[in-house]
């Protein structure tokens, strides 16, 4: 329909063509174990197209803290493409690029993503893999979108926190300007492979980290969730296989059933749900030149957004202590001494974090509340002192909180 705008006698009319795309985006989330080897069809299903005429060009760029906890991967890498070479090639040599958040803070990572990229000769019809945790999959992507106006990218997340939330999603960035995921892109991949198998060689915190995201969703939007993870806590901090991949395929689902049907996937509003303990979270990460790891700065904006909503009497006293309990008993904190750092007029620095993250959003501030455990609210306007008096709870009550031994507490489920 090609509409015609009135306007007042002697002005020149405007004539609009409203454009409305019909194309559905989709993409499949897989769970597997060893995706490398030549017996699994997942990836090869993946990579390789019907009646094609040659082989597809696949580019492999992956994180170096994969490649050092899993020496024979470049191997099994060289052996997978060779079985398969009549379906796919490798165009390049894996590109192997440095682990953690480093990677998200210089251009320098996507200039040299994106002219490998380019010195392979693959063209939009190839693949870009992205094989490594979450900072590192966001640096690709963010490549992967802008060469060629975007060229194919499958996610291997290999970080608990990647499989059950980052690596899942449609959003890819670097960190510029002193903050965190400014410069980015909404970008999906084509498929997205979980390899269960990467979980066994991670460091501990790597491991337990991706276990706040899970709390984080389960918080907003399902209790059964949280009671498994409150009730599987301790198996969680040992590593227990069935425990974790539970944990992340549940979490995974929910964030994918909020991407896919919350009417806002590409996130033109002003909320964030999933992004729940993010807004203090963020500024952590920063403020510890990232040596503090997301899913740790998350537990603890949980532990203070948890403390916030039970003063708000959106959650009891109780459902705030098992929270706390919960987290501490997974090996995740709840406290750093962060959350005291002071800007030049004597302000918290998180309370700056606050404004960052309504600029990252844009629009009227919003951010997202538990009203009770397992469903959300929305809230407008924070109270910094009762922020002030969450950072002295948390210090005074869980600073010197210890990781080796469970908290116990007799609570009241309701």
């Amino acid at each position: 329909m090609i509409n015609n705008i009135p306007f007042p006698q002697g002005h020149t009319q405007a004539t609009v063509v409203p454009l409305k795309f019909d194309q559905a985006y989709h993409y499949p989330v897989c769970f597997t174990r060893d995706v490398f080897s030549i017996t699994n069809p997942v990836l090869i299903n993946t990579l390789a197209v019907k009646n094609q005429a040659q082989p597809r060009k696949i580019m492999v760029m992956i994180d170096d803290g994969v490649t050092r906890r899993n020496p024979q991967l470049l191997n099994d890498i060289s052996l997978w493409f060779e079985h398969h070479r009549d379906r796919v090639c490798l165009a390049w040599e894996p590109v192997v690029f440095p682990g953690g958040e480093q990677v998200k803070n210089a251009w320098d990572h996507v200039h040299r993503a994106t002219k490998a990229m380019d010195d392979s000769g693959i063209d939009r019809h190839g693949v870009v893999i992205a094989l490594g945790g979450g900072a590192l999959l966001d640096m690709v992507g963010f490549s992967a979108s802008m060469f060629h106006r975007g060229i194919q990218l499958v996610r291997l997340p290999t970080t608990t926190l990647a499989q059950n939330d980052a690596g899942i999603g449609v959003k890819n960035g670097i960190n510029q300007y002193g903050k965190k995921n400014c410069l980015g892109t909404f970008y999906l991949p084509v498929a997205v492979i979980n390899d269960y198998r990467f979980l066994e060689t991670l460091p501990f915190d790597h491991f337990i980290g991706g276990v706040a995201e899970a709390f984080k969703i389960a918080l907003i939007r399902d209790r059964s969730f949280f009671l498994f993870l409150e009730k599987n806590s301790a198996l969680l901090k040992q590593r227990d296989p069935k425990a974790i991949e539970e944990t992340i395929e549940r979490c995974a689902r929910l964030h994918i059933e909020h991407i896919a049907h919350s009417g806002d996937a590409f996130e033109t509003g002003s909320s964030r749900p999933l992004d729940y303990g993010h807004w203090s979270a963020h500024k952590l990460e920063m403020l510890s030149g990232f040596a503090m790891g997301h899913g740790q700065a998350v537990s603890i904006g949980i532990a203070l957004d948890s403390y916030y909503a039970c003063q708000q009497s959106l959650i009891a006293r109780a459902e705030l202590d098992r929270i706390i309990t919960a987290l501490i008993n997974c090996g995740l904190p709840v406290w750093s001494p962060y959350l005291e750092t002071t800007d030049s007029s004597g302000h918290l620095e998180i309370e700056n974090g606050l404004e960052e993250f309504r600029l990252h959003l844009g629009g009227r501030l919003t951010f997202t509340m538990p009203d009770g455990i397992g469903q959300k609210c929305e809230r407008h306007a924070m109270d910094f002192d009762i922020i002030r008096q969450g950072v002295a709870f948390l210090k005074n009550t869980y600073s010197d909180a210890g990781s080796n031994r469970p908290i116990t507490r007799a609570v009241t489920q309701r």
